[in-house]
């Protein structure tokens, strides 16, 4: 079996939303640092990952030129079909890489060193997920084998469907980051979010 390369293990961000429930563009809301909502979830992500790719929808060509030096944009064409969709429509860009990883955009809490554990765990373990205090949360990460099924996703389950397929794959990282299961839904999300939200898109 060829080794699996750190270098080659890139992570997709999930940032096509509409923020329907949120009423505004979540991803600008501000945050208690004054950095957005969106810019603090990126700033968690290791420069261990070296591919990056972020989903963004129709419209945000120009929201785009903040992160277009550190990040591929990936302009998801049927975002607003659902995350399927946009997850589908990014593995193509994927394709010479080992592993991906996919985080969401509305999960600033998660931990640098949770991303760290998990491209470190998929070098030996085909699929990957955070658990903390026995809650499997976000972000999951596959190994390419499964890049083919996730480019055939559709609606808004995002991977939750392989995750039931290939539940026998699945390697439950436990972590200490209680981030993993925390979302920022809703504008009474921001201030603080009680321990124990799940946030279980996938």
């Amino acid at each position: 079996m060829r080794k699996l390369s750190s270098d080659a293990i890139g992570i997709i961000v999930l940032a096509a939303g509409f923020s329907k429930r949120f009423t505004d563009d979540k991803r600008q809301a501000l945050m208690p640092d004054g950095e957005t909502l969106l810019d603090n979830t990126l700033k968690q992500i290791p420069a261990t990952f070296r591919q990056r790719i972020l989903i963004l929808h129709p419209g945000d060509e120009d929201f785009a030129q903040a992160y277009q030096a550190n990040w591929r944009i990936c302009i998801a064409r049927d975002a607003a079909s659902g995350m399927g969709h946009s997850l589908a429509s990014a593995i193509p860009l994927a394709k010479n890489w080992d592993a991906a990883l996919i985080a969401l955009g509305d999960m600033p809490y998660v931990q640098s060193t949770t991303y760290s554990g998990l491209q470190k765990a998929l070098l030996d373990h085909p699929i990957v997920r955070p658990s903390y205090l026995g809650k499997a949360g976000n972000p999951v990460g596959f190994q390419s084998a499964y890049f083919s099924e996730l480019a055939a996703l559709a609606g808004d389950q995002g991977a939750r469907k392989l995750l039931g397929k290939y539940a026998n794959d699945v390697y439950l990282m436990d972590s200490e980051d209680s981030g993993i299961l925390k979302d920022v839904d809703i504008k009474a999300d921001l201030p603080g979010i009680e321990a124990g939200k799940n946030s279980t898109p996938f």
